[in-house]
């Protein structure tokens, strides 16, 4: 019904306009317009009667966001936090000089206190730094976290050089910030010192001597005084040796014996005890290698006086 509605309004127009137009205006005309109006339609109804089409969704990709490119997002680098690097050699095993055939592996541990504010993590490093790098790596991560004044062990496998003599190896610390520190008061690198010998008959010996002198009381002036003396004794493997006290005095201690079994130290100590009214002289003790060679690495001396509260 709604089609034919439409076909008899154009019909009317089609009239009403021929009734307005030229008189020249035919028939003809009349029925070419109808014609084409009733056409138009019929193209109207086939549009009118497709299949409608539903849209597909486009699928919905996940959203990243742009990266943010304000500078005070970026973390800064890492710097040095303000605190104090310090570190004290408190230990070795073996010590120096110790004697090794060609060749030889071994290991090598280093006993460290951290005297400075830095709190070091496994960030820190050992680095090798200058000498002979003895088949080890050029960096070793520290194997645990050690807050100041803690201490901890570190230790790396190495092998002896192949031709004889003496060799060494410094190493220093380094920070997350790639700052390099050492030991003592100077900072100064640590070393590993091995001396090789293709003999068969290795010969073991005592290599060095370190004193340690302790007060006690340490201050004050009473009517005695306590001093104690700690020698350290060094050998650089397996060995014997006999050994006597000397002293400043004239007091000597006999000549006793001593095996180590293996390359390290060994401590001994000797007491004097110094009373008020003695005289505050210099003063010395000396701890002497006797056999099988003799050897005298010097005595230690210290001036007894009366030291404040």
């Amino acid at each position: 019904m709604h089609k034919f509605k439409i076909i008899s309004l154009f019909l009317c127009l089609a009239v009403i306009s021929a009734s307005c137009g030229s008189p020249a205006q035919t028939q003809d005309d009349i029925s070419t317009a109808v014609a084409q109006t009733v056409q138009a339609q019929n193209s109207l109804t086939e549009v009118a009667a497709l299949p409608t089409l539903t849209p597909v969704p486009l699928p919905t990709l996940p959203f990243t966001p742009a990266p943010e490119t304000d500078s005070t997002n970026t973390p800064a680098p890492v710097g040095n936090p303000g605190c104090v690097l310090s570190a004290e050699l408190v230990g070795e095993n073996p010590p120096d000089n110790t004697l090794l055939t060609p060749g030889e592996y071994f290991w090598k541990t280093w006993t460290f206190r951290n005297t400075g504010t830095c709190t070091w993590n496994t960030a820190y490093s050992l680095v090798f730094w200058d000498g002979e790098l003895m088949g080890g790596l050029t960096s070793y991560p520290l194997p645990e976290v050690v807050a100041p004044e803690g201490t901890f062990d570190i230790s790396i496998y190495l092998q002896a050089p192949t031709t004889d003599g003496t060799t060494t190896g410094y190493w220093r610390f380094q920070t997350p910030w790639s700052e390099n520190f050492g030991v003592g008061p100077l900072s100064s690198s640590f070393y590993v010192q091995v001396s090789v010998s293709s003999s068969t008959k290795l010969k073991y010996e005592v290599t060095n001597v370190t004193y340690e002198l302790v007060r006690d009381p340490l201050v004050g002036c009473p009517l005695n005084v306590r001093y104690t003396v700690y020698a350290t004794v060094t050998t650089n493997g397996p060995t014997d040796f006999s050994y006597r006290w000397d002293q400043s005095d004239g007091n000597e201690g006999g000549i006793r014996h001593y095996e180590i079994d293996k390359a390290g130290t060994a401590v001994f100590k000797r007491e004097w005890l110094i009373s008020l009214n003695d005289n505050p002289v210099p003063r010395w003790i000396n701890f002497i290698i006797t056999g099988p060679k003799l050897k005298d690495f010097g005595p230690i001396i210290w001036e007894h006086t009366c030291l404040n509260q």
